[in-house]
């Protein structure tokens, strides 16, 4: 097989798993999973000191 004619089947194949990797990212059934993990950074929330608390007696 020519070099020109494996370049040619791999930019194909490439393209093809571009195409689907955009149609997977974009997909409404990913939309909930992707704004969930956008918010994860929100969700962190300051640690009270009853938690403090709990979580160094749980090490103990």
């Amino acid at each position: 097989m020519e070099f020109a004619t494996v370049h040619s089947v791999l930019t194909v194949i490439l393209f093809v798993g571009f195409v689907a990797f955009v149609i997977w990212a974009y997909s409404k059934k990913r939309k909930k999973d992707f704004d969930e993990a956008a918010n994860l950074v929100f969700d962190d929330e300051p640690e009270s000191k009853e938690q403090k608390i709990k979580r160094e007696s749980d090490h103990e």
